[in-house]
């Protein structure tokens, strides 16, 4: 009996030393919070995988104490998605020079180092840590440049028509805007890795259309997004690019059914198959936008052609006015276009040059409204934006990044459940206490 006994003691003991050394070599773990919010998001596990050219190193400044474990929890999700994502803590107090260089605080920071650049954030959760490695994937500042000078939308306009929103978005993404007169700078500067046109209200010079269509001509990247209207001098470069604006407004006519409010506000729920496109499941918002056609002649036989936005089959172009029109019937015979209409075309080709040939890169959106601080929010326009942005300075492995909230962090109710809570802990609960005290009291008083 009793050495039975000592039998099964001896085989729990072995039994917990495999454990332990089997949890030294193996481990295992789950993430059972909703949206899987202890885990990397797919848009962050995206930027991780990209930098494949050497370790990631994250050093914690933070001080001895709960606080550590704290931090170690928040960038576990990075170290365990990453064989090459290392996290080490180091004591401010141990080296002062380099806590007043990083300029941190008592709450402590991380420096997070990639291939001899650095990232130092104060805020560790995976949107800002994610946003920081996406910047030390670009191994140079990519400047993106924004004409201005013929009132085109601004990256420093912060009212709804601006672009405020969409440069915080771009620097969060490892590029920094820039506005240019290039009729003041006399030029386009090398270092811009990318142009944009955004919607010019007043006709450009030909010297600066010289400039731009010399600009595209030696391989640089452009973004064109204008709206329906006036093209200000710039037809010259649509010719170079092949491409045309049609006259005409993009109709929508189930607007009412849908609730976007008027019927040149074009939905694109379907996008077509493009490196652009491919990771976007969500739907497009288009304010009176326009349409594109293809030219065919020689002179643009080397641009290949990929048409990444299109409007829907029940959509139309309007050639009439739509100011204050709510009902807008389809009129071939007044030149009307039945849809679907190209809203947006990317072009790439070989360019040849003395230090040997590259591929360029240009888009063409017939719509400058979805960028704007009022629309980029709104349903999946910012996706598309960020995705755009991405494809021209050649961060294909990145595309659609966008870090989503997990959706166990905010309670959100609708009007009528606000009112039900209301009624139940404002009124109706302290009414019941009330009574159940003074039923009490008369109780207590009769004894």
């Amino acid at each position: 009996m009793r050495a039975s006994h000592g039998l099964s003691l001896a085989l729990i003991v072995v039994a917990a030393l495999l454990a332990g050394a089997l949890s030294q070599r193996f481990s295992i773990s789950a993430d059972w919070t909703a949206g899987n919010r202890n885990s990397l998001s797919p848009a962050s596990q995206q930027v991780l995988d990209a930098l494949d050219a050497g370790p990631v190193s994250f050093t914690a400044y933070i001080y001895p104490g709960p606080r550590r474990a704290e931090v170690a929890e928040q960038l576990a999700r990075y170290t365990r998605a990453g064989s090459q994502v290392r996290l080490d803590f180091v004591d401010p107090a141990r080296d002062p020079q380099q806590v007043r260089a990083l300029g941190i605080g008592d709450k402590g920071a991380v420096q997070i180092r990639y291939q001899g650049r650095s990232q130092t954030v104060t805020d560790f959760s995976e949107k800002s840590v994610t946003n920081a490695l996406q910047k030390l994937s670009v191994a140079k500042d990519q400047w993106v440049v924004f004409l201005s000078g013929h009132g085109e939308r601004s990256p420093a306009d912060k009212s709804n028509g601006g672009y405020s929103e969409l440069a915080a978005a771009l620097d969060a993404q490892g590029m920094t805007t820039r506005s240019l007169n290039i009729a003041e700078a006399a030029a386009i500067p090398d270092n811009a890795a990318l142009v944009v046109i955004a919607s010019p209200q007043r006709s450009m010079l030909p010297g600066e259309i010289r400039m731009l269509r010399d600009y595209v001509e030696r391989g640089g990247a452009l973004l064109w997004a204008d709206d329906p209207g006036p093209r200000y001098g710039l037809e010259p470069l649509a010719r170079d690019l092949g491409l045309s604006w049609l006259p005409g407004t993009v109709i929508y006519p189930d607007f009412r059914e849908l609730g976007t409010g008027h019927p040149a506000i074009a939905l694109v729920a379907n996008y077509p198959n493009t490196p652009i496109t491919e990771n976007l499941n969500q739907i497009g918002l288009f304010p009176y936008a326009g349409a594109l056609a293809r030219l065919n002649n020689a002179a643009t036989n080397d641009w290949k052609a990929d048409t990444f936005l299109r409007s829907s089959t029940r959509s139309w172009l309007e050639t009439g006015p739509i100011d204050g029109q709510q009902s807008l019937t389809f009129q071939p015979d007044q030149g009307d276009i039945r849809g679907p209409l190209d809203m947006g075309i990317a072009l790439s080709r070989a360019v040849d040059t003395d230090a040997g040939q590259f591929a360029q890169r240009v888009a063409v959106i017939a719509d400058s409204d979805f960028m704007t601080n009022g629309h980029l929010e709104r349903l999946g326009n910012r996706p598309l934006a960020l995705a755009l942005f991405q494809w021209l300075a050649f961060r294909d492995a990145q595309i659609a990044v966008d870090v989503a909230k997990a959706p166990d962090t905010r309670l959100q109710l609708s009007p009528a459940q606000i009112r039900g809570f209301w009624w139940v802990y404002v009124l109706i609960l302290p009414l019941v206490l009330i009574g159940f005290g003074l039923l009490r009291w008369q109780r207590r008083r009769r004894r």
